[in-house]
């Protein structure tokens, strides 16, 4: 603990219990020790301690942004990265023969902070994941840039393009003790990308990331194709000037235009335009006697 976050502990039990995974809970009569409830704790505190640095770092932004910035720092994914770069996999007590678990150096790195919290206070723990986790572990310009819930911008473009987006749970599997869910982003009646996870809601976001980068985008760069780059029509002649055009008949009931000075008055635009403008500021001095 102390190469991993800078300081000694004070109550050892609590973060050997942080890393002990249910797979191998000592049982005591009804009671089962694992890191389960330190996760629990420990997740609301990071959640808690990223919302008041976000708030700092971040004084303009509006609370969409805040929240999408949340969610991408205490994601499975995210947290799940930091725990392997602080090397908190090999400290880890978990049974491998009982199947293969999801997330489980990210909650590892959960049950540890909660560790800390009961173990130093909540400032004290505030501290540690700020200068120990998201000061050395997370690039927060690449948190920033990244691209986040791609179910929401499928239902945005497709609310845009009136097209109905839904999704459709197409069944279960049971792969290595864990039941898996496989779920299609639905655009209308077509398939436009699948996803599998343990969760519904988890496997419909893989699915949407899945129709989003390789159908939508690619729909999207040839719409702006045909948009900007559409060849002109070569057989379409070039207009004739004819007599009339060149010099056109007098509108009946408007008055006479204005003078126009300067160069101005060699543009044919300014000199159609200054049918509806108002005297000439220099003429209106002219015609006034001098006193």
């Amino acid at each position: 603990m102390k190469n991993i976050l800078g300081f000694y502990p004070k109550n050892i039990f609590l973060y050997r219990l942080a890393f002990m995974h249910r797979s191998v809970s000592r049982v005591s009569g009804s009671l089962k020790s694992n890191n389960e409830r330190l996760e629990y704790l420990g997740d609301s505190v990071i959640s808690t301690a990223v919302a008041h640095y976000l708030f700092k770092r971040y004084p303009n932004k509006d609370e969409g942004f805040l929240t999408e910035m949340r969610s991408k720092m205490v994601s499975r994914a995210t947290l799940n990265k930091v725990a392997l770069k602080m090397g908190l996999h090999e400290l880890l007590h978990i049974d491998t023969k009982s199947g293969g678990f999801k997330s489980v150096d990210g909650n590892a790195l959960e049950a540890l902070i909660g560790a800390v919290f009961l173990d130093k206070g909540y400032r004290f723990t505030e501290k540690i994941l700020l200068r120990r986790v998201i000061a050395i572990h997370i690039d927060m310009d690449e948190i920033e840039s990244r691209d986040w819930n791609y179910k929401s911008k499928l239902i945005d473009w497709g609310q845009k393009e009136r097209l109905k987006i839904h999704f459709q749970v197409l069944g279960a599997l049971h792969q290595k003790g864990k039941k898996l869910y496989k779920v299609a982003a639905m655009v209308g009646e077509e398939c436009w990308g699948e996803g599998m996870d343990q969760s519904i809601k988890a496997a419909e976001q893989i699915a949407s990331e899945n129709a989003y980068k390789n159908r939508v985008i690619p729909y999207i760069e040839k719409q702006s194709k045909k948009g900007y780059r559409a060849p002109l029509p070569d057989a379409v002649p070039a207009p004739v000037k004819t007599e009339q055009a060149q010099n056109p008949a007098p509108m009946i009931g408007l008055a006479e235009p204005a003078p126009v000075y300067g160069a101005a008055a060699e543009s044919p635009a300014t000199i159609s335009a200054s049918l509806f403008a108002v005297e000439s500021p220099r003429q209106e001095a002219e015609d006034k006697p001098v006193i």
